[in-house]
């Protein structure tokens, strides 16, 4: 574990500062081989309680899961995965704890869902930041299942900005409890939970700013209250309410980690949550190529089955190649956690949008395979369509994690250019630093950092990656120097630059996975994975090339011309002539 005085290190922040840290990636995490014989165990249970007792199309219709089906999940230990032994749960492993989550958001998002708001984010800050106290209180409630949990954020006025909440907390009691005034909205679990991590300003300091803090509030406080379901396009058996705070009294030891830090925890647990989200993502992809691949087996269109048509092999292949890249990204992500000394939060975000965007894609060429069936609610093609959708939204929306992709990316390398910049009004003091530069650039210039010892079959692919690994420190570069402290405002930019790293993240994520599978198998047992790992490596560098080449000559102008002219005529407002 790296000590608190220093920084983790980070396999992306370095790629951006023009580093690759390969002991970070290399070779793929496995397993503890004990930890993943029970987990095959607790699969197969889970597959079977699946095939036995859980509808899904029902769940869909009647908008509700039945209690019998959570007791299942409870019996079957699914509600405590993360939980310490100590405290009644499992005590998984990050990457234990989402491939269960993995399969049971694959076979009912709706489920998946309850899963994730209860024990992905929920109960999560108590597990990073809680005392031993408040633990021995409650885990063993949430890990039984006897009760679920909430995270309570997001507000009317605040969705994906956090900072700008407006619940809050006043302590004034004579026993140092706090009241607790204001709303959340669309809050997973917000029916069913008796457990809710909540958000809220408070004063800190004798100027009594008001910061973020974190507390535990249960359903028997009075003054709490959780409002009527959400009418929802999909995930309709999930649970997502509204929930008010009326001068509710909250006992000053149920606050969770530092007074004040409560942003930092929220984004901790995010952080966490977005893989359980992503792995959720994985699996679904990998349900929806099974399910188009036998359907278009079955389907025979001119006396022939549509399989054999080249447009039909092209989006199957597409699912699967999303498929595996997905799952490698989550579970060598997941690796990080587990090993405890590497800051994931970038690769934890790039997860969570590569995944997301993924099983929409899925969704969306799985009901176009199945044509006019696919559009029934006989099927399963449509429910999986709505049940998707909320991906892309869930756990801070892909707009605003693209932004945090950059942003953060950029951050140390943006920190050490201000000081060479400083450096330069003063040369003679501070000539180390300098001449540090004056190296760097030369290297970054003229070299581009190799990673060695990597399987020959995989050459092509990792060179790639190296050549545009190096293209995006020096896009950092170029941009930083340009606007400077203005980069948070170009989105454009920030855009491609989040996915030339997104997409770099996934060609590493595929070589560390293939490269391990053949030093572990032979290359001849790992035909097919090569093979897929070759069409992504393939697709994705171009990607790269193409966003880095916009990066100067682009049409950015014109997109923003075009949206402030229709922002202003307040519509579409261009004539039509016959």
């Amino acid at each position: 574990m790296a000590s608190s005085e220093e920084p983790m290190k980070s396999f992306t922040k370095a790629m951006f500062a023009g580093g690759l840290e390969q002991d970070i990636v290399f070779p793929y995490p496995k397993m503890d081989p004990d930890e993943e014989e029970n987990l095959s165990m607790i699969l197969g249970s889970i597959r079977e309680f699946f095939k036995d007792k859980v509808d899904s199309a029902e769940i869909d219709r009647t908008g509700e899961i039945p209690a019998e089906v959570l007791d299942g999940l409870n019996e079957l230990g699914v509600m405590g995965m993360s939980i310490p032994e100590e405290f009644g749960g499992y005590g998984f492993s990050s990457t234990a704890y989402n491939r269960v989550f993995e399969e049971v958001a694959a076979r009912d998002a709706s489920l998946g869902v309850t899963v994730g708001g209860h024990q992905s984010i929920g109960l999560k800050a108590l597990l990073l930041h809680g005392t031993e106290e408040q633990k021995k209180r409650f885990l063993p409630k949430l890990a039984s299942g006897e009760w679920l949990a909430g995270f309570a954020l997001t507000e009317p006025g605040a969705g994906s900005d956090a900072a700008g909440i407006q619940t809050k907390a006043i302590q004034d009691g004579p026993d140092g409890q706090y009241t607790l005034n204001g709303s959340k909205i669309w809050i997973t679990n917000g029916g069913l939970a008796n457990f809710f991590t909540v958000f809220a300003k408070t004063p800190v300091g004798e100027d009594g700013k008001e910061n973020i803090t974190a507390f535990i509030v249960t359903r028997d406080m009075p003054g709490f209250a959780s409002g009527r379901e959400e009418e929802k396009l999909g995930i309709h058996g999930s649970s997502t309410t509204e929930l008010t705070f009326d001068n509710v009294k909250v006992p000053q030891d149920y606050v969770i980690g530092p007074l004040g830090k409560g942003f930092k925890v929220a984004m901790e647990v995010l952080n966490s949550g977005r893989l359980g989200l992503a792995a959720g993502c994985a699996g679904g992809v990998k349900r929806l190529a099974a399910m188009s691949a036998e359907y278009a087996q079955n389907r025979k269109q001119f006396n022939t089955a549509i399989a054999d048509f080249e447009m039909i092999q092209h989006k199957i292949s597409d699912m699967v190649v999303d498929a595996f890249v997905a799952e490698s990204m989550v579970y060598l992500t997941t690796g990080l956690i587990d090993r405890g000394d590497v800051d994931y939060s970038i690769e934890s975000a790039m997860c969570k949008v590569f995944a997301s965007e993924a099983v929409w894609r899925a969704a969306n060429e799985g009901m176009q395979i199945a044509g006019g069936l696919g559009y029934s609610k006989e099927y399963p093609y449509e429910q999986t369509l709505r049940d998707a959708r909320i991906n892309l939204i869930f756990e801070g929306t892909n707009e605003v994690l693209r932004a945090f992709i950059a942003l953060a990316g950029m951050q140390e390398h943006g920190e050490y250019l201000k000081k060479v910049g400083k450096a330069l009004q003063s040369p003679l003091s501070a000539m180390g630093l300098l001449t540090d530069f004056a190296i760097h650039r030369i290297k970054g210039r003229v070299a581009t950092q190799r990673l060695e010892g990597i399987s020959e079959v995989l050459r092509a692919e990792l060179g790639k990656f190296e050549e545009y690994a190096k293209d995006l420190h020096l896009v950092t570069e170029r941009v930083l120097g340009k606007y400077r402290k203005d980069i948070i405002n170009q989105e454009f930019l920030l855009h491609r630059i989040a996915d030339m790293a997104i997409d770099l993240f996934g060609m590493v994520s595929v070589i560390s996975r293939v490269d391990s599978l053949i030093k572990e198998k032979g290359q001849e047992k790992v035909q097919r994975e090569i093979a897929i790992t070759k069409i992504f490596c393939e697709e994705a560098w171009r990607r790269v090339r193409r966003n880095s080449r916009q990066i100067d000559n682009n049409i950015d102008d014109l997109r923003k011309e075009v949206a402030l002219g229709t922002y202003e005529a307040k519509g579409f407002a261009v004539d039509f002539v016959a």
